[in-house]
C-alpha cells in the first residue's frame, strides 16, 4: 500500500465547482449532460473520459461492469487480481441499488486508475427518484425521515431499509455495507450526493451537509476513491455477511 494513502476528492477544492456545474448547466434532451459537466468539474478532466451508460437489466450491468474493469489496465497485473473481488462486488451492489430503488431505466458510471497519484475512481450515478425518494416510494421510516434529503442519508447509513424483507434490514439503500468496506477495508474514501445532501465518510471524517436550496442534484451520485493496492489483511467476507 502506498505510504500516503491519497484522499478521495480535495472536497474543499472542487466542491464549488463540482456544485456549480450542476446547478447551472440546463437539462437538455441529452439527459446525461448534466451528470457530465458535473463530473468533469468533480475530476477536473477536460474532455473526460467517456462516461459508462447502461440499462437496468442484469445483462447490461454485467457488461458496464467489465467494462469499467478495463480502465485498469494501467494497473499492475498483480494489483488487478486482487482488486477484481473488491470491485466486482462494489460495483454490482451500487448498480443493483439503482435497479432496485431508482425508478428510472438507466444508470451512468465511470472508473479511472490514476496511476500517479494510486488511487482509482469511481462514480456511480442516476438521475431518479433520490434516496428520499426510495424511501417515500417504499413508504419505510416515514416517521424517522422528517422532510430533507439530509435525513435520508442519515437513515441509508445506518441501515434502514426501504426493502420489505426482514434479512435485508441491515442493508439499507445498499450504502451502508459498501461505505465500511471502501474506507475501513480499502483504506479509501466515499461521498454520496442526492438531491441537496451530501454524505462524506474517510479514515477522519464522516458527516451529513445540506447543501443550499440551489443545489439539487435529482438523482444520487456515489463518488469513490480508494488506493490501487489491497491491504494485506483485507477480506471481502467480512462486508458481505
Amino acid at each position: 500500500m502506498p505510504s500516503t494513502t491519497p484522499k478521495i476528492v480535495s472536497f474543499e477544492d472542487t466542491l464549488s465547482a463540482f456544485f456549480a456545474a450542476i446547478t447551472t448547466v440546463v437539462a437538455s434532451s441529452i439527459v446525461s449532460l448534466p451528470l457530465q459537466q458535473a463530473l468533469i468539474s468533480l475530476y477536473n478532466q477536460n474532455p473526460l473520459p467517456d462516461i459508462c451508460q447502461f440499462a437496468l437489466d442484469d445483462e447490461s450491468a454485467s457488461v458496464a461492469i467489465n467494462q469499467l474493469k478495463k480502465n485498469l489496465r494501467t494497473c499492475p497485473p498483480e494489483q488487478v487480481k486482487l482488486l477484481n473481488s473488491p470491485l466486482t462486488y462494489l460495483l454490482d451492489e451500487l448498480i443493483c441499488n439503482i435497479q432496485q430503488h431508482a425508478q428510472t431505466d438507466k444508470g451512468y458510471a465511470y472508473l479511472h486508475h490514476d496511476a500517479a497519484q494510486h488511487c482509482i475512481d469511481i462514480a456511480i450515478a442516476d438521475l431518479g427518484i433520490t434516496i428520499y425518494g426510495s424511501y417515500v416510494a417504499a413508504q419505510k421510516h416515514l416517521d424517522k425521515l422528517g422532510d430533507s434529503d439530509a435525513e435520508a442519508l442519515n437513515l441509508a447509513q445506518n441501515g434502514y431499509s426501504v426493502k420489505n424483507l426482514p434479512d435485508t434490514e441491515n442493508r439499507g439503500y445498499g450504502i451502508s455495507s459498501n461505505m465500511r468496506m471502501v474506507v475501513k477495508g480499502l483504506g479509501g474514501e466515499f461521498a454520496v450526493l442526492s438531491g441537496n445532501a451530501l454524505l462524506l465518510y474517510s479514515q477522519d471524517t464522516k458527516k451529513i451537509l445540506s447543501l443550499p436550496s440551489e443545489i439539487d442534484f435529482k438523482g444520487t451520485m456515489i463518488i469513490v476513491r480508494i488506493p490501487d493496492q489491497v491491504p494485506n489483511n483485507f477480506n471481502l467476507y467480512t462486508y458481505t455477511s
